[in-house]
């Protein structure tokens, strides 16, 4: 097997974890590869707090022999060298004798230094970064590199570009089998939704996961609310507030918009974050603060004015977008976008395509946004 064929093999190991157990950490493969190249140890991270990818492979060789001098460690990322939930793995490599190491993608966790560590003390080191191992760990890489999570934006929309026409009215643009999609596959890869006071209380948005033929699952939200409308005991009854038992509704208010110790609804927290003179959030203040709320991951689904203005921050990593097969023609309908500012189609911002499903006569595009 060549290089790259181990890594990948390594990689293909590192997607066996779940996401939910090891929430906040990166998936990491490894495997042990002898002078033969037989793989004689492997394995993976598999839950937030325990063994790494490069213990488990390590002590599954050293059970077949005491010498690991002569092997090679294939890993995807490189490895930790500093004390965190459990020792550096760079010690362990020190110490199991291995003298080679092939790593697929450097960490930006400014406290590791693994790949430099390994060198200075004379071990063969070499980066054969891939396309795999950056986009497996996207949202880690994000949420180190820009302290704020990874964030997906969704947009539901007329062929014409309108998400609601001239009364509002919005139910439904697109049909049951794309709505489906985005609750069972999209919802459900998010830690949060975000969305605005104004959206949930227009909407009676309940921002949970429902699957036909399944009973609906709570999930984390997110309200930006400037002045704490949710708050009003008028809204403690709005259904965003049922049925929680493991999740929370975040509120997130100018300072002093809330009053401490008035009782809120139970699950219920409120997060203060500035707010400039025009009423705009400060999404550097409030990515760092849901990163410490163990929010890795979120999914924006508000109305046109929030959309463009994350939009136009650079916010947003990735669009999920879906086309409902209809035209409204109608100036007065309302538009996807909404930001008053002219932008000359040079700067406009370059989307890569993920993919693309067709769901009846409806369409989904998944883009990447370029942003870091």
């Amino acid at each position: 097997m060549t290089t790259l064929e181990h890594l990948i093999v390594a990689l293909s190991l590192a997607k066996k974890a779940k996401r939910k157990d090891i929430k906040g950490n990166p998936f990491v493969g490894a495997i042990v590869v002898d002078e033969n190249g037989a793989i004689i140890g492997s394995g993976y991270h598999q839950k937030w707090g325990e063994k790494h990818a490069e213990v488990f492979a390590i002590e599954e060789a050293l059970l077949k022999t005491a010498d690991l001098s002569n092997c090679s460690l294939y890993v995807t990322l490189e490895p930790c060298s500093h004390h965190g939930k459990t020792p550096p793995c760079t010690d362990l490599i020190l110490k199991s004798g291995i003298k080679k190491v092939i790593v697929g993608s450097l960490d930006p966790n400014p406290n590791v230094s693994g790949f430099t560590l390994l060198q200075q003390n004379v071990i063969d080191v070499s980066l054969l970064e891939t396309p795999e191992a950056i986009s497996l760990n996207k949202i880690f890489f994000t949420n180190q590199k820009s302290n704020k999570p990874f964030v997906r934006l969704k947009m539901a929309a007329t062929l014409d570009g309108k998400i609601a026409d001239y009364a509002g009215a919005s139910k439904w643009i697109t049909n049951e089998i794309s709505r489906a999609y985005l609750h069972a596959h999209i919802r459900t890869e998010v830690d949060a939704i975000i969305s605005t006071a104004k959206t949930v209380i227009q909407d009676q948005a309940t921002l949970n996961i429902r699957i036909p033929n399944t009973q609906s699952t709570e999930l984390n939200a997110v309200i930006i609310d400037r002045t704490g409308a949710m708050l009003e005991p008028a809204k403690a009854s709005h259904p965003i507030f049922d049925n929680r038992t493991e999740t929370k509704v975040f509120i997130v208010t100018a300072p002093g918009a809330y009053v401490a110790g008035k009782p809120l609804p139970a699950h219920t927290e409120v997060i203060e974050t500035p707010f400039n003179a025009n009423g705009e959030i400060d999404l550097d203040t409030l990515g760092k603060q849901l990163l410490q709320k163990g929010l890795y991951s979120v999914l924006v689904e508000a109305g046109a004015i929030f959309s463009s203005y994350v939009l136009s921050k650079k916010w947003v990593n990735e669009l999920d977008y879906f086309i409902g097969s209809k035209l409204l023609l109608d100036s007065n309908a309302k538009a996807g976008f909404d930001i008053a500012t002219s932008t000359p189609l040079q700067n406009a911002a370059p989307l890569t395509l993920l993919e693309s499903m067709s769901f009846e006569n409806d369409m989904y595009l998944h883009y990447a946004i370029e942003v870091l």
